[in-house]
């Protein structure tokens, strides 16, 4: 009798323990994905990787000086991550209060903003760590995956990794 009730005890801490696990499990998952504010800006060259209104009231990618602060914080991007990759959102709100639906994309080493569709591998990037700072990896696909997030000062780029600052962000 003293084993059958050591059994059901095992049983109850058991059918109490897994709720509690999956519950723990699904607050890590969702913790995750919370977003964050973060800014580039390149090692080699200076320039920032930023954002700009365009004249019919859109947003296009560009590099240019660092704002980090103030109304229009055009280095400023909202990062989500899925575990392994990013995406990068302006750090912008539209006129109805919601943050601006575009990614920062790139294809066939072209960098864009599009608009931001989940699970599209030409918006997610890897963020890998060097001594020199960060580098940027592009997901992709085919020829381009894995290209890198470049730029020579005045324009925006991926290619192929190679051992320059030019590839490298802080």
């Amino acid at each position: 009798m003293e084993q059958n009730k050591n059994g059901i005890a095992r049983i109850a801490a058991v059918a109490v323990a897994a709720p509690l696990l999956a519950l723990t499990t699904a607050t890590s998952a969702s913790a995750s994905t919370a977003a964050s504010t973060v800014s580039w800006q390149n090692a080699q060259t200076g320039v920032c990787l930023n954002w700009e209104n365009t004249w019919n009231g859109g947003v296009k990618v560009a590099v240019g000086g660092c704002s980090r602060s103030g109304n229009v914080d055009v280095s400023q991007w909202r990062a989500t991550s899925n575990g392994k990759y990013w995406t990068y959102r302006p750090s912008r709100t539209t006129d109805s209060g919601g943050w601006t639906n575009v990614c920062l994309t790139s294809y066939n080493t072209l960098v864009y903003l599009e608009t931001c569709q989940d699970g599209n591998w030409w918006q997610q990037w890897e963020e890998i760590w060097t001594p020199s700072g960060w580098k940027l990896k592009h997901r992709g696909d085919g020829q381009v995956a894995g290209y890198f997030l470049d730029t020579n000062g005045s324009s925006l780029y991926t290619e192929p990794g190679n051992q320059g600052l030019y590839q490298v962000w802080k």
